[in-house]
């Protein structure tokens, strides 16, 4: 029997320094998933006048390392929660082929979330096969946790999604990740600094 869990906890953590003229916010995105787990982190944007849509995740194992990550340039006839979703199927399915059984799920998409979480809700057509697609991948799994998140804790899925948008093919790294997505994923682990002035 399969296990779906929903939970909000662990929370990344952020921390105000106030210094007379500028408070600064000193974050760290990476929480550890359940024992033995792999992270899946999945983002989307929509289209707009300048780029067309795009999807993006980035797997970790259980100590943070990368294992694989997809940029997935999405035609402008996508919604929103349908590139979400798209985003989430990718993931899901990079995690089957390397062979993980215990799954965290982060992403700041709550609606994308509660539609691979509930195999029960009403859905329109377009949406409805891509989220078949999810419950039918999540099957696979002995378990898996969703643990929705802030925007800033999923800024390596978010990145990816950004650079799909402006590809013209699919782009998929494992190993390595590329030099931007490789800065992110080691500011979500040791932390990073913002200064907001006043």
């Amino acid at each position: 029997m399969r296990t779906i869990l929903l939970g909000y906890q662990p929370k990344p953590r952020q921390h105000f320094y106030i210094d007379s003229s500028i408070q600064v916010l000193h974050t760290i995105a990476w929480t550890t998933p359940m024992e033995d787990a792999w992270k899946l982190n999945f983002a989307a944007c929509s289209p707009n006048e300048l780029s067309q849509g795009g999807a993006g995740y980035v797997l970790r194992e259980h100590h943070g390392l990368f294992k694989a990550a997809r940029a997935e340039p999405l035609s402008n006839d996508f919604s929103h929660l349908e590139a979400k979703l798209v985003a989430l199927e990718l993931g899901l399915r990079e995690a089957i082929v390397q062979g993980i059984d215990y799954l965290e799920v982060e992403g700041h998409s709550v609606d994308a979330i509660e539609v691979a979480f509930d195999d029960k809700a009403t859905l329109m057509p377009s949406i409805r096969s891509i989220a078949h697609k999810c419950h039918n991948h999540l099957q696979a799994f002995k378990l898996v946790k969703f643990h929705p998140v802030a925007e800033f804790a999923n800024r390596a899925a978010m990145k990816l999604a950004e650079m799909a948008s402006y590809e013209e093919v699919m782009q998929r790294w494992t190993i390595e990740p590329p030099p931007e997505i490789a800065t992110i994923l080691v500011e979500d682990m040791t932390g990073y600094w913002h200064g907001l002035y006043y």
